[in-house]
């Protein structure tokens, strides 16, 4: 199937949003969702982007039966590690259920991964769920490696209340 791999715009937000929705859906997570389209907006399209997005987009002839034709995303941002040096993190990689199997996926990541070399970021990283078999195996077919399972390190995270608990905790100026 012909698609094209394109630089999200602020104009694809509402879009993004709904596969967003998606995928935390699928992921039986879609209350944890707080995130608009005018937060994607702000977020990603100010002059300090927090976050860039590829999307997937398939020619009219092929949109969904809703008529989407915006039918896959790829939502990364940079980190740095002290050791090795820049990295690009992808937060998200999602295409709709009736387009996956037809390479969109590897295509959306094939650009992340591109662009993070353009970069000159030395990895890319990712989460995935531990129940998310079919997408832990998508990856480790394309090389990733399991570093839960190599390397034994620990996702961790800090929000709501206990984030704010830390932010008190630093000193005064």
């Amino acid at each position: 199937m012909h698609f094209k791999v394109r630089a999200a715009a602020k104009e694809d937000c509402k879009e993004i949003s709904r596969m967003i929705m998606e995928l935390a859906v699928y992921e039986n997570m879609a209350d944890q969702v707080k995130t608009s389209h005018e937060d994607l907006k702000r977020d990603g399209f100010s002059p300090n982007p927090f976050y860039e997005c590829l999307i997937a987009e398939v020619p009219d002839e092929h949109k969904t039966k809703d008529g989407y034709t915006v039918v896959g995303y790829a939502l990364y941002f940079y980190t740095y590690s002290t050791w090795k040096g820049r990295s690009v993190y992808m937060e998200d990689l999602y295409v709709m259920p009736d387009f996956r199997g037809k390479g969109i996926g590897t295509g959306l990541m094939a650009k992340v991964a591109q662009v993070g070399v353009e970069k000159q970021c030395v990895r890319l990283q990712l989460s995935v769920l531990e129940w998310n078999k079919p997408s832990l195996d998508f990856y480790i077919a394309k090389g990733a490696e399991d570093l839960t399972a190599k390397e034994g390190w620990h996702f961790l995270r800090f929000h709501g209340q206990t984030l704010d608990t830390l932010a008190k905790e630093a000193p005064k100026d």
